[in-house]
């Protein structure tokens, strides 16, 4: 359990430093990439965090879930009270909350929780519990 834990914290890891990445270093990227990539892989970044904390619950009620979420926070997103503008000011609050609603950002998350999923379904099958419970012990 350990192990596989580390590995999606580390995946958490990879993934936010890519989908910043796409954002800043644009240039290093396909232009589709560069345009879509953040949101996709900040999606599957969310589904590898969720999956650090919650080993127990059946992985597509998990990906439903954090697909849920990252639709709501898109909706929220058509929210423009002055105080979550001041939040989304800042450098976390605009990581977090996001700037302004677009369709396209929800396809984004769908792809990046799919390809999550799969990543996820992999590792778990290649190691399964009785593995990591011989690996830590």
């Amino acid at each position: 359990m350990l192990v596989k834990k580390l590995i999606f914290l580390s995946l958490v890891v990879f993934c936010t430093w890519l989908a910043i990445a796409t954002r800043t270093h644009s240039q290093w990227f396909y232009p589709i990439v560069a345009k879509y990539g953040g949101d996709t892989i900040w999606a599957a970044m969310f589904l590898f965090l969720l999956r650090v904390f919650f080993t127990k619950i059946l992985l597509w009620k998990l990906a439903l879930f954090g697909y849920a979420l990252g639709v709501a926070d898109e909706i929220l997103q058509l929210y423009q009270a002055p105080w979550i503008q001041a939040i989304r000011q800042t450098k976390l609050g605009g990581l977090l909350l996001g700037f302004g609603f677009l369709w396209s950002d929800i396809v984004c998350y769908a792809i990046g929780i799919f390809i999550a999923f799969v990543v996820i379904m992999v590792i778990e099958k290649q190691l399964p519990n009785s593995i990591n419970q011989s690996v830590v012990t």
